[in-house]
């Protein structure tokens, strides 16, 4: 009990999971009321729920099983491993009780555990007896005259300063979805004064919310299975130094992962995606918060890498120096962003976008997607992207053979201060490649060309095609000079 107590769960974590019970033992399509209770060095947690019998609650007290088999669950329920009121309370204090009425039988049960006595108690298996008492109502008991529901009372708590605003902001994130359709979480203060968790807010520029409604498939036991991820995406009202950006994943209404960056490269240019996702064909840990690698997990991202280019390019040009300040500017990434997703933009941007259109002198000019068009050219030693200034081309040689002939070191790490993006191609040049007598200039444009593609695809989210013709450009480009200067 202590080793499974000692985890890497903070405190608005681990009262989440028991959050995450009562939800989970919801009386039909009742209202779950939760209530938190943080007064006198305690922590209680009492749900409405159907309670449990004793049957049900012989078998939730013991590690590792599965409730599933023993009780019936809703729709989308969060937790099957048998493991996770357990590592919370553990977590929480030294010593928690359980009092439970179910709402099919009148008495009530109770069962305590010490974790600090267990490793006082001898090795035989009947020292690991657990009493659960029986009563009409217990005296103590937080459920007083409620007629079913579950409390869990965490005693000898072991943080002595717990943070209150910090479990209500985790709870408001946690469980918006409860929360939007009705179930209610309430905290009790030390004075006494309730207070309702609420869904959290978001912050982010009008009009730039894009709803996501994504479908992929997925082999599974020799079938085709549909997984469906839905949810919005938005750019944030400010670019963030901090890890406060990205995605909110979740899997049946409960924060699986907080601040999810997986789906695109994080950089200060892209600090301004932000959004939440459902994926619930997603598998949860064992104490329900972080997801399990798995082969839908890989394919979920693979699909979103894609579908998220369109927000990228434009976190990156509203992030860009002044855009954000400039209305105009604003208005015509926020039409093209709508324009990428197939979606018509506000009337307020449409007009600005069509007078931005007359400025240039091609009103009539259909505006391309981003996949449309090669967004950018080649010069001799560097490469210059529209969407990304000049990228100069530096080379550095090294001893050793480490397996591969050649590699490159993209650094983009400086947007605002004047100084270009380097590409660096390292040649391995005791590589048994080069034994071969291979020209010099030969050479260079053999590891050139085959950075440039990489690092179109891999660092900057170009499709393959257009990576091979601006790589091939920049060929023909250093090819040509060379002829003209020999």
């Amino acid at each position: 009990m202590e080793t499974i107590g000692a985890t890497n769960q903070s405190v608005p974590e681990a009262i989440g999971e028991l959050v995450a019970n009562s939800f989970d033992a919801r009386r039909g399509e009742e209202k779950i009321n939760v209530t938190i209770d943080l007064r006198n060095n305690e922590i209680k947690v009492i749900d409405n729920g159907k309670g449990m019998t004793l049957d049900v609650l012989e078998k939730a007290v013991c590690i590792a099983e599965d409730m599933s088999k023993h009780m019936e669950r809703g729709k989308g329920a969060k937790g099957h491993f048998g493991m996770g009121f357990k590592t919370s309370c553990s977590t929480l204090g030294k010593f928690y009780e359980i009092y439970t009425r179910s709402d099919t039988i009148n008495n009530e049960y109770h069962v305590e555990f010490n974790i600090e006595d267990y490793s006082s108690r001898p090795t035989n298996a009947d020292a690991w007896d657990v009493e659960i008492e029986e009563s009409a109502r217990f005296r103590k008991s937080p459920l007083e005259s409620a007629s079913h529901g579950t409390a869990f009372v965490i005693k000898k708590v072991k943080d002595k300063n717990i943070s209150l605003g910090a479990v209500y902001s985790y709870l408001g994130e946690a469980f918006k979805g409860h929360l939007e359709t009705g179930d209610t979480i309430k905290l009790i203060k030390e004075n006494g004064e309730e207070i309702q968790a609420i869904p959290k807010v978001y912050k982010f520029i009008e009009d730039s919310k894009i709803e996501i409604d994504e479908e992929f498939s997925v082999e599974e036991n020799n079938s085709l299975m549909t997984c469906h991820i839905t949810g919005w995406m938005a750019l944030d009202s400010r670019t963030h130094n901090d890890v406060n950006y990205g995605f909110n994943i979740y899997r049946n209404n409960q924060l699986l992962e907080k601040w999810n960056k997986d789906w695109f490269k994080a950089h200060l240019m892209t600090s301004r995606i932000i959004g939440e996702v459902n994926m619930d064909f997603l598998e949860a840990t064992f104490y329900k918060q972080g997801k399990q690698q798995s082969n839908k997990w890989a394919l979920a991202s693979q699909h979103m890498e894609d579908y998220l280019k369109g927000m990228v390019k434009a976190s990156r040009d509203i992030s860009k120096k002044g855009n954000a300040h400039d209305p105009s500017q604003v208005h015509r990434i926020i039409s093209n962003l709508k324009e990428d997703y197939g979606l018509e933009a506000d009337e307020d941007n449409a007009k600005d976008a069509k007078n931005l259109k007359n400025e240039s002198n091609e009103p009539n000019k259909k505006k391309q997607s981003i996949n449309d068009t090669i967004k950018g050219f080649a010069k001799e030693k560097s490469l210059i992207l529209e969407e990304h200034g000049e990228i100069e081309i530096t080379y550095l040689e090294k001893d050793g053979n480490y397996g591969y002939a050649f590699d490159y070191i993209f650094n983009d790490d400086e947007y605002d201060d004047g100084q270009n993006k380097e590409l660096q191609i390292i040649v391995m040049k005791d590589h048994p490649l080069w034994q071969y007598k291979i020209d010099m200039e030969l050479q260079k444009i053999l590891v050139t060309s085959d950075a440039i593609y990489r690092m179109l695809v891999e660092k900057l989210n170009f499709e393959s095609n257009d990576a091979l013709k601006i790589r091939n450009e920049w060929i023909n480009t250093r090819l040509g000079k060379q002829e003209a200067s020999s």
